[in-house]
């Protein structure tokens, strides 16, 4: 298996906190508008972690 390359490891990092936040926002009753951005920016850093790996690069 592959060493994780930096960018990948700051997708997955910045999607863990933005999954962290989506879960406060939710219990806490914070502002819907602000929980569908989190949620939407937590995928995209996903997906991006996941496009980024080492053995998508050929």
């Amino acid at each position: 298996m592959a060493k994780p390359s930096g960018l990948q490891i700051r997708n997955i990092i910045a999607a863990v906190l933005m999954a962290a936040a989506f879960v406060f926002n939710l219990v806490t009753g914070g502002p819907w508008w602000v929980t569908a951005i989190v949620g939407v920016a937590a995928l995209l850093s996903s997906f991006s972690a996941y496009l980024n790996r080492p053995s998508a690069r050929g």
